[in-house]
Formats: C-alpha cells, structure tokens, sequence
C-alpha cells in the first residue's frame, strides 16, 4: 500500500491497545462505518480496532469500499456512531459527498465523522475542515494506531454525549406534548361536572356538520334542563347542588353511546348530541335520560335529593348551524316546562 495506514515508529499491536474482558452477556456494540476501496486499510483498520471497547461495549465495524456502497450501509444502520471515511474513491470527490449526503439529505448530525485520505493535496485540510461538518482530517500517513483508537475513543464519546441530548431533549419534548395535549383536553371540559363545555360542543358540532355533509345523516340534538335547580340550591345549598350537577352528568353519559356527545352550556343547562339519528330516536334516547334521573334520587350526604329535567329536542336544519338547532330545542323545552316539566317535547320540523 502506497500509504500506509500504520506508521511503523507509532503502529501499536492489537494485543496492547487496552480492552475490557467480555462478560457472558455482549452489550450493544458501538456501529463503526469503515468506508475505503483499499482492502488493506480495511485490514488495518480490523486489526487495530478488534479488541477495543468503549464503555464496556465492543465495535462493530461494517465496511464499504465505496461511497454508493456506504450510503446503503447507512440505510441499514442508521444508528452508526462513527463513519471513517476516505475522501478519494470512485470519484475525487466521493468522500465529501458522503459527508454532505450524511449531513444535509439524511440530516444526520449526530454520527461523527472522521475523513481520511492518501492524497492530503486533493482536498487541502483547512478548506475541508471548513466547509465540512466533520470532526477530524488526516492524511493516512498520519493515522497511527495511537491515533485511530484515540480518534474513534473521542468520537464515540461525543456521540454518546449527543445521544443522550437528543434522547433527553426527546423526553422534554414527549413530556411537553403530553402536557399540552392535556391542558387543551381540560380546556374543552366543565371543570366541575366533567361534561363538554361550550367551546367543545361547538367545535364537536363542527366535526359532526362536516360528516353530515359527506354521509347525509342526521343529527339529533337534546337540551336539557333540571327542574327547579334554585330551589336544590336554596334548601340543601351550593355543594349539595354541585354533586347534583356532577351525578346527573353521569346518569346522563351511562344512557348514551360512546359517539354521542354531552355539553354543559349553562348553570344547569346541558347539550346532548346524537351523530346519525333522527329526531324520532333522539327524542327515546331523551326519554331514557328523563327516567333515569327521575329514577336516580341523588344521595349527598346522605340526604336523597329528588331531581327531574325537561327536554327539548331536534335535529340539525338544513343550514346546518347549530344556533338554529339550538333555537328550535329551546323553543321545546319551554314547552315541555310549561306543560309541566319533568318531560320530553319534539321541535316542530326544521
């Protein structure tokens, strides 16, 4: 080999360069590409490495002779830690393509890379360090044994140590998106009862036009109101009134399907909204719902707490809005209040 890889004043044998014994179980080696079309650097560069290991984790070397080779090999294995890479191959230039490959197409900043090359003048040291992102630049007459080992032990290193930033920084990321994703979950939901609030129940009514629209089904609407709330307020006073709140709500949601949807939009005023159905079944399941809770007297305290609710009931119109929808259920339930409450009265058509 015109240049050799070893100097023979610095070459050190295998058997000196300081290794670890194996335990019974191999850890994960450490991926190195060794990308050169010279086979006896390819040796060279076995021999040297063989026996070293780095945080009690041994080397894999994966060899390549060329940079089309390489590229495949980092498709394979795309955790490699290192990449020694000669610069002059198939073209002159094929070793800086690598680079740039590796660090601008597959983005990879976190694989270290040394270049190597027998022709220093080719690509000269400073314009290379320069306009590379790479972390050192040898002529192979340089690369010592000494200096490989302590080349691939400090690169290691690094990666390790960007490897746990991004690992770390992946965490806070995860942790923040799951925060996020939970703080916007309580920002559509009664903080008391745990029902839709009226942020939800627009942006649920929202999604629900948008599939009316594509599949022409209906859309039931329920309102609610709880008979004579005041005087539950009045007589057991505000907590006992707000576990009435929060029990109605569940009697409510164990009536319903897991695709209809439940909005409290008042003190004691709530939404229910039933995807495909017409207003014939939205008007059973709002009957269910009045007999469950008429049902259900609420126990605080101890104390049972009887509680009725009006209904009025719909389906979306054909402007679909959901003001209109909700106009005409109104309209219902004052019917249904002054009928004598404790019912469930159906809207006029839309």
């Amino acid at each position: 080999m015109g240049d050799p890889l070893l100097s023979a004043e610095d070459g050190v044998p295998a058997a000196e360069v300081p290794a670890a014994l194996s335990d019974s179980t191999t850890p994960e080696p450490w991926k190195i590409l060794v990308v050169d079309d010279d086979d006896e650097v390819h040796a060279l560069t076995r021999l040297v490495l063989r026996h070293v290991r780095f945080r009690e984790r041994p080397l894999q070397l994966i060899e390549a002779d060329s940079a089309a080779a390489a590229r495949e090999c980092l498709r394979q294995h795309p955790d490699a830690a290192l990449a020694l890479v000669d610069v002059v191959m198939e073209t002159p230039q094929a070793g800086l393509e690598l680079v740039r490959h590796i660090r601008e197409e597959l983005g990879n900043h976190a694989i270290r890379l040394i270049l190597r090359t027998g022709q220093p003048g080719q690509a000269p040291e400073q314009d290379v360090v320069m306009a590379y992102e790479i972390d050192d630049y040898r002529a192979k007459t340089e690369f010592s044994a000494q200096r490989m080992v302590t080349g691939v032990i400090a690169s290691l290193r690094a990666f390790a140590y960007i490897a746990e930033v991004e690992r770390l920084n992946g965490e806070l990321e995860h942790r923040v998106a799951m925060r996020t994703a939970e703080l916007e979950r309580l920002a559509m939901l009664d903080p008391l009862t745990g029902a839709g609030n009226r942020r939800h129940l627009d942006d649920r009514a929202a999604r629900e036009i948008d599939d009316q629209q594509r599949s022409a089904q209906p859309i039931g609407v329920v309102l609610i109101d709880l008979d004579h709330f005041k005087q539950v307020n009045d007589r057991w006073g505000h907590p006992a009134g707000d576990q009435v709140l929060q029990q109605v709500v569940r009697i409510a949601k164990a009536e319903l399907r897991t695709s209809d949807f439940l909005a409290r939009i008042g003190g004691e005023e709530f939404v229910i909204l039933l995807p495909g159905e017409s207003v014939r079944t939205a008007a059973d399941v709002a009957e269910r719902v009045r007999r469950a809770i008429e049902n259900h007297p609420i126990d605080v305290s101890g104390l049972s707490i009887p509680v009725t609710a009006s209904f009025g009931v719909t389906t979306m119109g054909v402007d679909n809005l959901l003001e209109s929808a909700l106009e005409r259920a109104d309209r219902a339930l004052y019917a249904a209040k002054h009928g004598g409450r404790n019912r469930v009265v159906v809207a006029a058509d839309p």
